[in-house]
């Protein structure tokens, strides 16, 4: 039950992080069963990790950039996003952040 609420207040805080010019370009929610607890477990040690083309949770994880400045911005601007589309069962995600003409994806498949 302590892991439910703190799980829960770690995904509001995660949820309050979203940045203005975030969002999901891509959801989708039928391409198999999702581990969820391990995919907000993976999502969550891969702020500081680089792991672009690593596997967790059972999913493909991705993240690039053109011309944005810091990877730690582009984590902050989705993590919120990337949360919520676990939460509701996604199996293939990927968010968008774009500052000025810069942009930064991440997600998985």
């Amino acid at each position: 039950m302590k892991f439910t609420a703190v799980f829960a207040a770690i995904a509001a805080f995660a949820v309050t992080q979203v940045s203005a010019n975030a969002s999901i370009v891509r959801q989708y929610n039928a391409l198999g069963a999702t581990d969820q607890g391990a995919l907000h477990s993976c999502l969550d040690n891969y702020r500081w990790d680089n792991w672009d083309g690593q596997d967790c949770g059972g999913r493909g994880w991705f993240k690039g950039s053109h011309n944005y400045k810091n990877p730690l911005n582009c984590y902050d601007a989705c993590a919120g996003l990337l949360v919520q589309a676990i939460n509701q069962g996604a199996s293939d995600v990927e968010c968008d952040d774009f500052e000025g003409s810069a942009r930064c994806w991440m997600g998985f498949h």
